[in-house]
């Protein structure tokens, strides 16, 4: 099993998306540019996202909608990041 912690500090992101600027983390997988005032998410901001507008979204739709893998999405339910629709005890189909 992947290390958690290193999949997760991984997955932030290092610089605007948009103009290369650097990022402010406002938490929850979620940043901000001051140079073009964009929000960016990283793999997590991006299902946490996703699920808070779609709570009982598969996880299939959740991975191409996102487009994060499905094994790392298992691995934030896992690790209690997420509580989706048809889990059981940390388990997705």
């Amino acid at each position: 099993m992947k290390d958690l912690e290193e999949l997760y500090r991984n997955s932030r992101l290092k610089g605007c998306p948009v103009c290369g600027h650097s990022l402010e983390y406002k938490g929850l997988g979620e940043y901000f540019c001051s140079n073009c005032n964009e929000n960016v998410y990283d793999d997590y901001g991006k299902v946490r996202k996703f699920v808070e507008e779609y709570p009982a979204a598969s996880l299939v739709q959740i991975e191409e909608a996102t487009g994060v893998d499905k094994n790392k999405i298992r691995d934030m339910v896992r690790d209690g990041k997420f509580i989706l629709a048809g889990s059981r005890r940390g388990q997705l189909s």
